[in-house]
């Protein structure tokens, strides 16, 4: 929004996060889960394809999952599980109604804090089925209309993760989704690839009058006489970033509309990322209209305290606590503590680094060495290789003794970097080109000689620069760098040319 209407308006966002769990089959019967890329309808059978008959038993693993995200995010436990019966008529929904979850959820009351310290308040985390893949398409020539449905999809295990409405930026809202993210992969909880439909972020957002409304128990409330508007759901978001964009411009939007003295209608809106807008979809369904109903197939499932206390145990280290653990324990700033824990890969790698590197240093300047040479050259190496720090192939050990070797002085930080980039491209082994280098660097005798011979075969540079031309110093500090091996340091070469020639 631009700042007049921010000056007038705020913006309270809701979001819910579905998340497909990583597990071997589907969430009520045995077939394989991993559909993406494979042919249409060959992972299903009876149950999944909703046929008469056909009974659903619940996914252990599945379960066991979405108490590890409850968990994970501090949410209250239930002990006993019960599912319901979602009824919406579409044709990727062949029982005509959905297993879920309504009134009583797996997971409730947790939070996650965000970057900025927020904690985002999570009204419930619920246990429920995928549907099918609907692809639409348009026929060459005659331009009919059709729908193709894909069912290897449906019933695949989903977790769907609700917050309160207590999110109030479409920043805050990104940051949040991706700690969600982090933490399902850390756990090993989903891949949670957006581009796969792994995860699904569905902000809820409203547009209220500043001063005229309170946020109290979890609930938006009026204060006097003040109507409050309806939300506005939008989905098809396709990345993390996109949360963003779709946030800011469905708040704009809103707010133009309120301005033009416009009713706001509760609907569901479509992400169109080319476009950069929301468009049109449907008027949004209350819960009223889904029909809610207890399943009647599944039985109660009791969760004991044994249970929840075994899941607890594959809980690892999440981002928030190591960034912490970094910058208090080695001094790692906010931002490179923040980057190097975005992956669990990434984080062990570091940690990998710096335990390397202690052999040689303090704990505190392995640490730092490790996070500076990560946050510099490995993350540009990455940024365009377009992969994870951790996958760009430079072995930690390797990198460890390079950063030794620069620190001992045995070649320059262009020239590490430079072995760096040649173990990548070239497959250069850096073990081997230290070794080399410490024995020129040892045969090529003191600089102060090294200098001198330079100064005796390079005479008309010598003059050009005693005449005034300082240009000149550039051309005889690359001459004893290529002698050195590119092993010596290029201020102390400038520093002792200058003194030799002042004599």
């Amino acid at each position: 929004m631009n700042n007049e209407l921010k000056d007038k308006y705020d913006v309270i966002i809701g979001l819910e996060i579905h998340v497909q769990t990583n597990t071997k089959s589907k969430m009520f019967c045995s077939c394989p889960t991993g559909y993406f890329q494979k042919q249409p309808n060959t992972h299903v059978c009876p149950v999944c394809l909703g046929l008469p008959g056909a009974l659903p038993v619940p996914n252990k693993r599945a379960i066991e999952l979405c108490i590890l995200m409850g968990l994970a995010t501090n949410c209250n436990i239930a002990n006993e599980i019960y599912f319901d019966r979602k009824h919406y008529f579409y044709p990727d929904l062949p029982k005509g109604y959905q297993i879920s979850q309504y009134k009583d959820p797996i997971c409730s009351d947790g939070y996650v804090e965000i970057s900025n310290g927020q904690k985002v308040a999570i009204e419930r985390i619920h246990q429920e089925e995928d549907v099918a893949k609907s692809t639409h398409h348009v026929e060459s020539g005659s331009g009919k209309e059709y729908t193709l449905v894909d069912y290897n999809k449906s019933s695949v295990p989903l977790i769907e993760i609700v917050t309160k409405p207590n999110i109030r930026s479409a920043k805050d809202a990104k940051d949040y989704a991706t700690k969600i993210r982090q933490i399902a992969r850390y756990l090993n909880i989903s891949d949670a690839d957006m581009e796969k439909g792994q995860m699904r972020c569905e902000p809820n957002i409203s547009i209220q009058e500043k001063g005229k409304w309170e946020y109290k128990d979890g609930k938006i409330l009026p204060i006097g006489k003040y109507k409050l508007n309806p939300k506005v759901e939008v989905k098809n978001i396709g990345s993390i970033t996109a949360v963003e964009k779709a946030i800011e411009y469905e708040a704009e939007r809103m707010s133009k509309e309120l301005e033009d003295g416009e009713e706001i209608k509760q609907q569901t809106r479509g992400w169109n990322a080319a476009k950069g807008i929301t468009e049109f979809q449907r008027y949004k369904e209350s819960a009223d209209d889904y029909r809610y109903m207890p399943e009647p197939d599944i039985p109660v499932i009791d969760i004991s305290k044994e249970d929840i206390e075994r899941i607890k145990k594959e809980i690892v280290e999440l981002p928030n606590e190591k960034i912490k653990r970094y910058m208090n324990d080695w001094d790692i700033t906010e931002y490179a503590a923040d980057v190097i824990s975005s992956t669990k890969e990434s984080a062990e790698y570091f940690e990998k680094l710096q335990k390397k590197l202690s052999e040689s240093m303090n704990e505190k300047d392995s640490a730092k060495e490790a996070s500076n040479w990560i946050m510099g050259p490995l993350y540009a190496i990455a940024n365009k290789q377009g992969k994870e720090i951790a996958d760009i192939g430079v072995n930690g050990d390797d990198l460890a003794k390079l950063i030794v070797a620069f620190k001992e002085d045995v070649f320059t930080k262009n020239k590490a970097e430079e072995l760096l980039n040649q173990s990548i491209e070239k497959g250069l082994n850096i073990t081997d080109e230290i070794e080399k280098l410490k024995s020129a660097k040892e045969s090529v005798g003191s600089l102060d000689d090294i200098v001198k011979q330079v100064i005796d075969e390079n005479t008309q540079a010598v003059a050009d620069y005693k005449s005034g031309k300082e240009a000149s110093i550039g051309f005889l500090v690359g001459k004893v760098m290529q002698l050195t091996h590119g092993t010596a340091n290029p201020n102390d070469v400038r520093n002792t040319l200058v003194e030799e020639l002042k004599k």
